[in-house]
């Protein structure tokens, strides 16, 4: 069958999480022999679907989880190697990449390491790998009796009690999808599922006590997320209206997260305020006795002293958005900047959500827009002219701006000027000085990220 070329690497190692670099994407020929002994495995499985027939029947119920392996039989996604295209629809080992190179597979077991353990101490949890704290994602779509397969194959696809028979026929994916499996082609849907755990909802999150504890805070980039995991499907055929589907991608995944981390902001503002998390990390965490670039930078029109916002997340879309969609700059400036100004006044926690529900709707108007924008290479290649000469402004709004505005030029060169090794090379020393937070400058990381945005287009 036809391989696909060597994909763009993911950055070596994010930083904000402190733990080894994401994994290159290896090709599936690599780990052939892996695979084998996988797929040998699943043959022994197959009593699970037999099961899944009784468990049908119970149509009045909410769609239930099935587990991972409902998946894992050698004739459905447990093969132990892709089929040709001409043979079968889909590669039929999507088991066995995602379970020896996703990982997904290993989000559960990550609940108890040792450093997952002393955060269950501090957090008086008392066991990370039960507790849904921490379950709500590490283990999502996974049910209770098979946590261990971590973020599985439904927590993606939807809990696949009522489509896993029906999808197995051809031309059943509308029915599939009003039985519960998950559009993941749509990629308004795509992304606000993957921001569900990659950012946070109001049932989901990383709050201050979480990070304080030693949860890594997060950042979210689509395009770059998507492609720092191996691939288990085919590539989709080209789209009448969607020149560049990378680059509405990366489009629709800043608007998402800005849609959806208001929504975030709304929902924590009206159970407790101040949350902490929603606040410029560095505005409390900085050294008082040496002349900092914060200091330098000065308060931008704030009150010395006075709080805030953690608009970090948002510095891309404000720079891109006057090439994107030049006629709604004015409107997300306002929103974002009603934003920042409810959440400098500390105590009125009303203001706050109402300012952040309205900066949400500015976000829901950008992401229906973005997808369906027929986005042509001059766009993203502008788009990185505009990052390029916005650059220090991004650069001083700290390092997790500086984390978005990189995986979006990452993005976008890759989407303009393909998988290159030139590419990868030149963006790679902006992912390693992204890795020391606390010796970040901007004017250095500016400089960094000049340079390869000239050398990679």
């Amino acid at each position: 069958m036809k391989r696909r070329g060597t994909r763009r690497c993911a950055p070596r190692r994010r930083w904000w999480c402190g733990r080894s670099s994401l994994n290159t994407i290896r090709s599936q020929n690599q780990q052939s022999k892996q695979v084998r002994a996988v797929g040998e495995n699943m043959r022994n499985r197959r009593f699970i679907l037999l099961a899944l027939g009784c468990a049908s029947i119970m149509a009045a119920q909410a769609p239930r989880y099935v587990g991972a392996g409902g998946c894992a039989s050698s004739n459905c996604h447990g093969g132990t190697s892709a089929a040709e295209e001409s043979v079968s629809r889909i590669w039929g080992n999507e088991y066995a990449i995602w379970s020896l190179n996703d990982k997904h597979a290993q989000a559960w077991k990550v609940l108890g390491d040792p450093r997952s353990k002393r955060m269950g101490e501090i957090l008086k949890i008392a066991d990370p790998q039960t507790d849904a704290k921490c379950t709500s994602c590490h283990a999502v779509g996974s049910p209770e009796r098979s946590r261990s397969d971590g973020v599985a194959c439904e927590a993606c696809h939807g809990p696949a009690e009522k489509w896993l028979g029906p999808h197995t026929q051809r031309n059943s994916h509308a029915t599939s999808v009003a039985n519960g499996l998950i559009d993941t082609k749509n990629i308004t849907i795509r992304a606000r599922m993957c921001l569900e755990c990659h950012q946070g909802t109001k049932d989901k999150i990383v709050d201050h006590d979480l990070i304080a504890a030693g949860h890594p805070d997060l950042n979210f980039e689509l395009d770059t997320f998507t492609w720092a995991q191996p691939i288990h499907h085919r590539d989709p055929k080209p789209a009448a209206g969607n020149t560049m589907p990378r680059v509405r991608n990366w489009a629709v995944g800043q608007a998402a997260a800005l849609a959806e981390g208001m929504r975030l902001l709304a929902a924590r503002a009206q159970r407790m305020w101040p949350e902490f998390a929603e606040l410029e990390c560095y505005q409390c965490h900085h050294d008082l006795r040496l002349d900092s670039w914060r200091i330098q930078r000065g308060y931008g029109g704030r009150r010395p002293g006075s709080l805030q916002a953690n608009l970090a997340r948002q510095e891309v879309l404000r720079t891109v958005i006057g090439v994107l969609a030049p006629d709604r700059k004015g409107p997300l400036e306002g929103a974002l900047g009603s934003v920042s100004a409810a959440v400098s006044r500390l105590s009125d926690s009303g203001a706050v959500a109402r300012a952040a529900t309205a900066a949400a709707a500015e976000g829901d108007q950008l992401v229906a827009r973005f997808a369906q924008t027929d986005f042509k290479p001059e766009q993203a290649r502008a788009a990185i002219r505009a990052l390029v000469g916005d650059i220090a402004r991004i650069a001083n709004a700290g390092p997790h701006a500086a984390e978005v505005a990189t995986m979006s030029l990452d993005a976008l060169t890759a989407a303009v000027a393909g998988q290159s090794q030139g590419a990868q090379a030149a963006i790679a020393p902006v992912y390693d000085y992204l890795e020391h937070p606390s010796t970040y400058q901007p004017g250095e990381f500016a400089n960094l990220f000049r340079r390869a945005a000239g050398a990679a287009n």
